[in-house]
């Protein structure tokens, strides 16, 4: 497990070189080399894994294969499908403003994320648990009416996964060494996030569920984010030291989200979804937010797995990359949708009680946010799942140099064993 965690994070630091680096520069093609090692690496990781996990796992069929969190079998199988244990899959999903080709670097800056499938045997996962067990959700629109608990759902297939990350936000001006009282201030957050997510066979609801726990303002971030610019030859940011809980403070954020199919069909030969989605949550994002999705493609993919297109800034995992059984060569995946959020409190521009030298009062930040994203998520031959969305936000401050509205983009990685 920690060799296997070892060789995660190597790829994820040669896809933030090759991200960062020039286009055709010596750099870019020493990135490229060295992302294709990290990637031939954990393939051998997957390998060495296979033999111990099919020695404790007897397949549901003859041709059952192990699959990722959130994958999806044919409505006629669900219910003989026994969900496996252990690690199933990876992913590395790299998120930065310069990914949208936008020449900005501010605001949501930066993010980077390893999650694992099917990881459930950990504290986390266990808190999560017995939170869920206490949360009280609407009922399916089935023949019970009666109110239902998140762990009390019958028949449910129920898929989890563990990520850690780390997110960074910036001020436009990252030369300027003291506060910028008008800009939003420099903000990052270091966290793990244990999810779970359940599906009825033959049921329009779905239901997820994720708890986060991290700490802002941790100073290594400020490190990082100087090394990464002074590779590419970018202006190195120099005010961390005003950044919101300076130092390092815990923070939490447990979300609960509720998600139904509205219509499903084919279009030109090829699935076609949409659904709707609500979520709550509470902790350094404290909001209430509504959500459209379509999706479309020839993956197959169900409408109640959850995409890396829908997810938020961090502490949501998605789950990920859900295929047919048995299918080859290239396949193709749309996704694109609107959410509209009310947000009562964002840690990232507020503070929470440590002090921070630069942070915003509710009376100067925008209830009420808008959102937008397209994507495209190719599986290859190989079974290498990449992605690509690009998503855009409405202004989160009032006034000021920071009331502006912004861009960013995302690349995710996966690979399942």
């Amino acid at each position: 497990m920690i060799d296997r965690m070892q060789r995660i994070i190597a790829l994820t630091a040669s896809l933030l070189l090759l991200a960062a680096a020039p286009a055709g520069s010596t750099r870019a093609a020493g990135a490229a080399e060295q992302t294709a090692s990290a990637l031939k690496d954990l393939r051998i990781s997957a390998a060495e894994l296979m033999p111990a996990r099919s020695a404790s796992i007897k397949p549901a069929s003859a041709h059952a294969v192990p699959r990722l969190a959130g994958e999806y079998t044919a409505p006629a199988n669900e219910n003989r499908e026994t969900e496996r244990r252990g690690i199933s899959g990876w992913t590395v999903h790299v998120d930065n403003d310069l990914f949208a080709f936008t020449n900005e670097d501010r605001d949501y800056t930066a993010g980077v994320s390893v999650t694992l499938g099917g990881a459930d045997d950990n504290v986390l996962s266990g808190a999560l648990g017995w939170l869920d067990s206490r949360i009280p959700l609407a009922p399916s629109r089935g023949d019970d009416e009666e109110s239902t608990r998140f762990s009390e759902i019958g028949d449910a297939r129920t898929k989890h996964s563990l990520e850690i990350g780390l997110v960074l936000f910036t001020p436009n001006d990252l030369e300027a060494s003291g506060p910028l009282r008008d800009d939003r201030p420099y903000a990052n957050l270091a966290y793990v996030a244990s999810s779970r997510l359940s599906h009825e066979p033959g049921s329009s609801v779905a239901r997820q569920s994720s708890l986060t726990l991290g700490m802002l303002g941790l100073p290594f971030a400020e490190g990082l984010h100087r090394a990464v610019h002074d590779a590419v030859g970018s202006p190195e940011p120099m005010g961390y030291e005003h950044q919101i809980s300076d130092g390092g403070e815990p923070t939490f954020r447990y979300a609960v989200s509720k998600y139904r199919l509205l219509h499903e069909s084919s279009y030109g030969g090829r699935p076609f979804s949409l659904r709707f989605g609500t979520t709550a949550s509470i902790g350094y994002l404290t909001e209430a937010n509504a959500e459209l999705e379509f999706r479309w493609g020839n993956m197959h993919v169900p409408w109640w797995v959850s995409l890396p297109s829908a997810s938020d800034y961090a502490g949501h995992p998605p789950m990920k990359f859900a295929d047919e059984a048995g299918s080859s060569g290239m396949r193709l995946l749309a996704s694109g949708g609107l959410t509209a959020r009310v947000r009562a409190y964002n840690s990232f521009l507020q503070g929470q009680f440590r002090d921070s030298d630069v942070t915003y009062p509710s009376s100067r930040l925008n209830r009420l946010l808008l959102e937008a994203w397209i994507g495209l998520t190719t599986v290859f031959p190989n079974d290498l799942r990449v992605s690509y969305t690009v998503r855009r936000q409405t202004e989160e401050l009032e006034d000021g140099r920071g009331a502006r509205s912004f861009t960013w983009a995302s690349i995710g990685v996966a690979k399942q064993f």
